[in-house]
């Protein structure tokens, strides 16, 4: 089916992301979802300004934006077919690409791997996605409720990562927020509607992935696995996290043996001093006791960096300690903002000294026979501009993006 349809993504029929702020999205990188120039308003948006885009999915009813525009505030099931996912599907389904998908689009083109191309694979043999999309009405809609949620439920956070900000991270918002907005958000604590709903849907659900912030330290953290537990369906369950690791609740811990799954995707950008400038306010040696620590419960554990301006040449450091300590690593999240840092946009004297570690660690890993992470690492090169497979210094750096 995808190869019929090239703007083909498997997440309109699967999946529902749900925001720091209460907002429904397609996905966590869905266009529509981000609203970070309300927050830059030192007087607070109202009427228009303070709505949701168009094209958003619609809202919970603890979002801010439920005062302003009640008229598109949506539970769970409403949210899944509601009219602007309903003409993402018929879009996709007549190969048309859609305004909200542009993040994946813009990575693909750079030579990046997008969320869209990396879903099916994370979602292989637990969800059967072509029996759920013959199923797609005329109109758009689907008779069945997505079996993968990703749950963000609030912007608590305890660094300020670089490349990171308000509202997504509430240690950011102790600096930044603007005095009509708090600096930590959590808008579903109080829905008892959604998590009525979330109960009733339980067992449909297949995989679960908690972002954030950082998860685990949200206040509402452990209310959707204790639901998810009491209600029988956690054995089904592939729960999957998204974490800078930089603190392991012993309360958590004690939590995940019901669950099918357990796979935790660490944050690591760099090994030692790196790893601290990038992460502000974590600790390298921290970091790597919680890592080991989480290996014991965990089905799997990997190192999620993102590769950007302070980070690329480190990226060598990084693939030599998670081969060390016998883990995978996912280069594919490259940062495309903000500008000063994203990895496509290097200064020059940047991208000769990642084009230095690129080429031999791409060569490491062929000749180790690791294709993949070989072919990751051409990846980041390719956003880069780095020719990997051509030492020649200088001459080796490329145009722009996909451009000898």
């Amino acid at each position: 089916m995808t190869d019929d349809h090239p703007y083909f993504c498997v997440l309109p029929w699967i999946h529902l992301c749900a925001t720091v702020d209460g907002v429904w999205g397609r996905c966590c990188v869905d266009a529509t979802v981000h609203h970070d120039d309300q927050y830059r308003s030192p007087e607070g948006p109202t009427g228009p300004d303070a709505a949701l885009h168009d094209d958003a999915l619609g809202c919970t009813s603890g979002s801010r934006y439920a005062r302003h525009r009640p008229d598109r505030v949506l539970g769970l099931a409403d949210a899944f077919n509601s009219p602007n996912l309903r003409a993402t599907r018929q879009a996709m389904l007549t190969g048309q690409p859609v305004r909200a998908c542009t993040y994946c689009y813009r990575r693909e083109a750079e030579g990046g791997r997008s969320y869209r191309q990396t879903a099916p694979t994370a979602v292989a043999g637990r969800i059967d996605v072509d029996a759920l999309v013959v199923q797609t009405r005329p109109d758009g809609s689907v008779p069945h409720l997505p079996p993968f949620l990703d749950l963000r439920l609030g912007n608590t956070c305890n660094l300020r990562c670089i490349m990171c900000g308000y509202p997504t991270s509430s240690r950011w918002g102790l600096d930044l927020h603007p005095a009509w907005a708090p600096a930590h958000i959590d808008p579903y604590r109080d829905d008892e509607e959604l998590w009525a709903e979330l109960r009733d849907h339980a067992p449909q659900l297949r995989r679960l992935y908690l972002a954030g912030g950082e998860p685990l330290l949200q206040p509402g953290h452990g209310r959707p696995l204790d639901m998810l537990v009491d209600v029988g369906a956690a054995d089904s369950i592939d729960l999957v996290y998204d974490t800078n690791l930089t603190v392991v609740p012993p309360a958590w811990l004690s939590r995940l043996a019901d669950f099918r799954t357990i796979n935790v995707g660490a944050w690591c950008d760099g090994v030692g001093p790196v790893f601290e400038r990038i992460r502000v306010g974590a600790s390298w040696d921290g970091f790597v006791r919680n890592l080991r620590t989480v290996r014991a419960h965990a089905s799997r554990v990997w190192l999620s960096v993102a590769p950007q301006r302070d980070s690329v040449t480190d990226l060598a450091n990084v693939v030599e300690f998670a081969r060390a300590e016998g883990l995978d690593v996912d280069l594919t999240n490259v940062v495309h903002w903000p500008d000063e840092l994203a990895l496509g946009h290097l200064p020059d004297d940047v991208r000769r000294a990642a084009a230095d570690v690129l080429r031999p660690l791409w060569a490491l890993c062929r000749e180790r026979g690791d294709d993949e992470l070989a072919s990751q690492v051409a990846m980041v090169a390719a956003v880069a501009r780095v020719d990997v497979a051509n030492a020649a210094g200088a001459d080796a750096l490329t145009g722009p993006a996909g451009e000898p």
